[in-house]
This record gives C-alpha cells, structure tokens and sequence, in this order.
C-alpha cells in the first residue's frame, strides 16, 4: 500500500511540474496601446464590438485583452521594452526613430490618415515665415509626425529643416489644447482631431500649416507596431489581424453603429462629432502609405542613417512573403 501511495504521489508530482511548466510558457494577456485623439477611433470599435477576443476564441485561446493609453510614443517604447506592452500605435516617424535606436519592432498595418495642422492665435502671423523665435510650438514630443512635418515645412521653406528644434514644447494632445487656449499669442499648437477643432474655437485661432503643405500627398497617420516576441505568437498576431479587417468592416458596412459606439467612446455631442469626422479630416484603412518619403526625409536630417524598405519595416501578412 505504502509503495502504491509512493507511486501515485510520484505521478501527481511529475504532473503538477509538467502543468506548471505549461502555464509558465502560455500567455494569458495580451495587451494594446493607443494614444489621444480620433485617429484611435477604429481601436474603440474594436475594443466595444470585442473583435480581438472571439478571434482569439475562435483558435480556441483564452486570452484576456488589456487596453491602454500612453500620452506619446515615448511612454509606448518603454512599455513594449519592458514586455508590459504587446501592440502599440503611433506615427511613422518616432516608430522609424525607434527602430534606428534599437528598439525591436515593425508596422502590422496602417490604421488612420488625418488632417495635422499649425494654429496660431498671433494676428500678425500669416505662415511659417513669420514665426519668430519667441514663439513656443506646443506638439507630442520631439520626433512625434508633427516635429517632422514642421521640419519638412522649415526645410521647403528656408533649406532648414531645424529651424524651429529650439521652440518646441513637449505636452499631450489634451494638455497642449489647454496649454493653447489660456496661452499668450506666442503659443502654437500642431495637432490632428478633435483637439485641432477645440484649438479653432479659440478667438482668432486660424491654420497657418497643414500636412497636405508639408508632405504633398496622402500619408498614414498611425500605424500600428509589435516586436518579434509578440509576431511570433502566430495564433495572437494573426488574431490581432482578423479583428482588425473585422473592424474596418464594420465601419464600413454599419457607419450609424460605429458612430454611436464612439459617440459614447469619447463622450462628445453628437453634432461635434459628426462634424470632427466630416469633410475628409480623418480615413480610416489598414493600407500604408508615405513610408519611403519619411525615411527619404529623416536621412536627408540624419535622423536615421538607414535606407530602409518596407518589406524591412513592416510584418509580412499571411501568404505575402
């Protein structure tokens, strides 16, 4: 008896070990990260229709889904360094800057296009031009598509691209508004909807910069990234992919439910936001597009020193490679 009860506890052991060892190597959270403003809105959709997770369902894992927001890419390099962040979203150019300095990532799809514009409350500013250098350009941070747009404007301008590197002021979409709006006139703001509406409200505010201006052409806004760690988890990052098409759909063929779910999303007025989607401000699409002019523009500036290519900067999708 005493040797089959030696046995059977030697069994359970081995099995508890092996269990243990199996719940050690399985993920149970997957976790996303967006940033401010309505070029995030497809990941509300997302997140209210819980597309990720019966895609996630349907391969049969049991996976939590974690959401975050980060005030700019900075805070989302951290997080995905420290293995605290699977997905995350930002623009072209501080993604480009990140690979350049080491960071393990690429783009798994495009996400948004946006109007990106310069306001100013100064009467006695009618472009780039006159900006002097007492004034302040409130944006995310250095490297963020704004500061690159502005250099991009700088250097059409006056074959300076850092021309105004000295002016810049650091501070989120929201706080940059606030910033803004009780500011002096020696305040501008680069920003991207809704924020650039509530900037407009403010007497005298006008656009004096847009990214048609700076870029030339249709470029996307954010995109979004994963490193090897997370690509490799075939089953999540093909998941991820499904619930991403799934939801660009839905926008698509239900634009009155989408609209009602970021109505509520973002707690603004109807009227407001309809008018903050209108007139072609914001597109919304997994395609990628402006990746070659960036990386032409931030070698010019030497603000990476690769010749990068898409098929380098971005994860192939299921039967492209």
């Amino acid at each position: 008896m005493k040797k089959h009860i030696i046995i059977i506890l030697g069994i359970m052991c081995v099995l508890q070990f092996l269990v243990g060892c199996g719940n050690k190597s399985e993920k149970t959270t997957v976790t996303l990260a967006d940033q401010f403003g309505l070029a995030y809105a497809p990941l509300e959709i997302m997140k209210s229709q819980q597309f990720y997770e019966a895609a996630l369902e349907k391969r049969g894992l049991d996976i939590d889904v974690v959401w975050k927001r980060f005030g700019n890419t900075m805070a989302i390099r951290e997080a995905m360094l420290s293995e605290d962040l699977d997905i995350g979203f930002v623009g072209i150019p501080p993604f480009l800057i990140g690979l350049e300095n080491g960071m393990d990532w690429r783009i798994i799809t495009g996400l948004s296009e946006s109007r990106v514009a310069l306001v100013t409350k100064d009467d006695t500013i009618e472009g780039i031009e006159a900006i002097s250098k007492d004034h302040k350009i409130i944006l995310p941070q250095a490297g963020s598509i704004q500061h690159i747009l502005l250099q991009m404007a700088a250097f059409k301008t006056f074959g300076d691209a850092h021309r105004f590197d000295a002016q810049l002021v650091a501070l989120s979409h929201p706080d940059g508004v606030i910033a803004f709006t009780a500011g002096d006139e020696k305040q501008l703001h680069f920003t991207t909807p809704p924020f650039l509406q509530e900037d407009l409200k403010v007497a005298g505010a006008r656009v004096i910069l847009d990214e048609q201006t700076s870029f030339g052409e249709a470029f996307t806004f954010i995109v979004g990234i994963c490193p090897t760690r997370f690509y490799e988890e075939t089953e999540m990052y093909e998941a991820f992919l499904e619930a991403m098409d799934e939801t660009f759909l839905f926008m698509q063929n239900e634009p009155d439910a989408a609209f009602e779910i970021l109505l509520k999303a973002y707690e603004y007025e109807s009227e407001d936001l309809a008018q903050y989607l209108s007139e072609n401000q914001l597109r919304f699409g997994s395609d990628i597009k402006g990746l070659d002019t960036f990386v032409e523009f931030m070698l010019i500036t030497e603000q990476v020193k690769t010749t990068y290519t898409q098929e380098v900067l971005t994860w192939p999708r299921e039967g492209s490679e």
